[in-house]
């Protein structure tokens, strides 16, 4: 699962990876803040993109998580 944060300046830094995802049928999502996307994860920076991987740790709250990402409905 790609994570993008919306209000990532200039837009050039990844406009490319929605399309990439999509071409590899990868789910992705948009949250409001690089900021806040940089705390959940576990960093003191701002981030503008995180990828989650399914592992065996957190299995069941990666299935949860990719359904309801693939529950929203595509970006304009």
């Amino acid at each position: 699962i790609a994570v993008l944060a919306g209000d990532t300046l200039p837009i050039d830094v990844y406009c490319h990876i929605p399309i990439m995802c999509e071409d590899r049928n990868l789910p992705y999502a948009y949250v409001p803040s690089k900021s806040d996307l940089g705390a959940a994860a576990g960093s003191k920076r701002p981030t503008c993109v995180i990828l989650i991987k399914p592992h065996e740790e957190y299995q069941e709250a990666y299935d949860e998580c990719l359904e309801e990402v693939e529950a929203l409905p595509l970006p304009l």
